[in-house]
């Protein structure tokens, strides 16, 4: 499992950092629809695919191939608030990642997660086939620091890994891969994965104190109830979509994402209110839009990006949208 979003912790942190580095604000939030007074907001959220396009704004404003990187490892355990509290409470290492795993819903995650042995080792796997590959690999890099960043939270800076390999292939120099991973990479790997001595998981965790994990477990119990009752299937497949540029699946493939039939699918989104079909029409016109406003791109590519495979076809639903044709939009609304 992985949350269905995020807090807005998750972008305040790398903003600020990136910052430093010349990246504007302007440059980092064109496109998601947030503002810093947004973010700000107590409690604030913001969808996957939202802090996706921050961190494509990031690697484009930046032009740093590390900057996966540098974003994983913005997240200290106490950024994470009652959840990072939680693990840190906990009696051992071991007791702390079961928490870890129980409220994954309450991280920063992009992808799956799980934990098994290897012989003396513990691995901790991450993947996900959600993203296209031009994203695969920062966000592989960003996944795999934001969780070393966890088990240094919970085991101190001295901790160390036995190994790490990543999916993708190295997109940085070898010496900055060494600084953040302080251990052996390995790179086009069958998996992302983290890799330390199995006998760590009995390590005392030194804030150890079972008033307050109980405390903080509570609250993350409340936490967890809460996000599930606010989960919307309409939502959840508007942020598969969205996720992918380009990607306009059939119903029945992306059921077999969400791990339903395309009537299931299809059930649940009439008892919304909704069909699948407006779902589709209304993220093309939302992202024709920006396309016309924001960008140079032909009417013609546009249609592409959109999964026209006809430039006719796009032209024509774009007027029965707008009641006008994308280039009269274009020269009307462009800024």
């Amino acid at each position: 499992m992985k949350p269905k979003y995020h807090s807005a912790k998750t972008i305040l942190s790398p903003l600020a950092r990136l910052r430093e580095d010349g990246v504007s604000v302007g440059q980092a939030l064109t496109g998601t629809g947030l503002s810093l007074s947004i973010l700000n907001t107590p409690e604030q959220h913001v969808s996957l695919s939202q802090e996706l396009m921050f961190l494509r704004n990031l690697r484009k404003a930046s032009a740093d191939p590390a900057v996966g990187l540098k974003v994983g490892a913005c997240y200290p355990l106490t950024l994470f608030g009652i959840y990072g509290y939680a693990l840190m409470s906990a009696a051992t290492v071991m007791d702390a990642l079961k928490l870890a795993y129980e409220f994954v819903e309450l991280s920063f995650a992009f992808y799956d997660h799980s934990m098994s042995f290897r012989g003396d080792n513990v691995v901790m796997s991450m993947s996900s086939n959600d993203y296209c590959a031009d994203d695969s690999a920062m966000l592989n890099e960003r996944e795999m620091i934001a969780t070393l960043m966890i088990l240094r939270g919970l085991m101190g800076d001295s901790f160390r890994l036995y190994s790490a390999s990543l999916c993708s292939a190295p997109q940085t120099s070898m010496s900055e891969y060494e600084k953040y991973f302080q251990c052996p990479v390995t790179f086009s790997a069958p998996e992302n994965a983290l890799s330390f001595s199995a006998d760590l998981l009995k390590t005392p965790i030194l804030q150890c104190d079972s008033d307050t994990a109980s405390l903080c477990i509570d609250r993350c119990e409340r936490l967890k109830a809460r996000l599930s009752e606010e989960y919307n299937i309409e939502y959840e497949v508007r942020e598969l979509i969205l996720l992918r540029p380009g990607y306009f699946p059939t119903i029945d493939e992306l059921a077999a994402k969400l791990n339903m039939s395309g009537r299931t699918l299809r059930r649940k989104l009439t008892a919304n209110g909704i069909g699948y079909q407006k779902i589709l029409d209304d993220l093309r016109f939302q992202l024709s839009r920006e396309y016309l406003c924001s960008t140079n791109i032909s009417v013609d590519q546009i249609s592409i990006l959109l999964g026209y495979s006809d430039p006719a076809h796009f032209s024509h639903a774009f007027r029965r949208w707008a009641g006008l044709a994308p280039s009269e939009f274009r020269g009307t609304f462009a800024v």
